[in-house]
């Protein structure tokens, strides 16, 4: 076994792992989030490197977005023509709700968002862990001693994660403090 076929190896446990928390966590609506996670894996001389990729959207499942981040001021915005409500509109259509029922679900959503920030209070229902953030955070943490063990006694190397700097400054806008 090469050492760039490990990592794939490596890859493909924490892509399962990511997709695993995903729905441990409750994020399983689509499936789109879980479906967006890819990575590739690519070797320059001796350095071989892994990446890990999500649909943009992740990153705040994954930390959050506090009460004030939330884009809905009330009765004041568009009326219900924005990203965010149409968001909120396509989720509850897709738990059964549909015309006026899923519409007024949404603005309740918006509401309760506004109030309390995502995750809400009450999407912890969701959850079959009692976790609703820090999915990249528990994947990596629950693979990590034995991929670094893996890896010390087939190749003597060491294991280095990089958090990309854009996630902790999101982490450190959207969430809260």
């Amino acid at each position: 076994m090469t050492l760039q076929t490990l990592i794939v190896d490596i890859m493909l446990e924490l892509q399962t792992a990511l997709r695993d928390e995903l729905a441990a966590q409750g994020h399983v609506l689509t499936g789109k989030l879980s479906d967006s996670i890819m990575f590739e894996v690519s070797a320059d001389g001796d350095e071989i490197v892994g990446q890990m990729y999500v649909a943009d959207y992740g990153v705040f499942v994954n930390v959050g977005v506090t009460a004030d981040r939330i884009p809905f001021g009330g009765r004041s915005g568009k009326g219900g023509t924005s990203q965010y409500i149409q968001g909120l509109i396509s989720f509850w259509e897709g738990r059964g709700l549909s015309g006026r029922e899923a519409i007024g679900a949404a603005f309740a959503t918006a509401h309760v968002h506004a109030r309390e920030g995502m995750p809400s209070r009450g999407s912890y229902k969701y959850s079959s862990n009692g976790e609703r953030l820090g999915f990249v955070q528990d994947a990596v943490e629950s693979r990590i001693a034995r991929i670094e063990k893996t890896l010390s006694e087939k190749f003597s190397a060491t294991l280095e994660f990089e958090i990309a700097d854009a996630v902790r400054s999101l982490q450190n806008v959207y969430s809260a403090p």
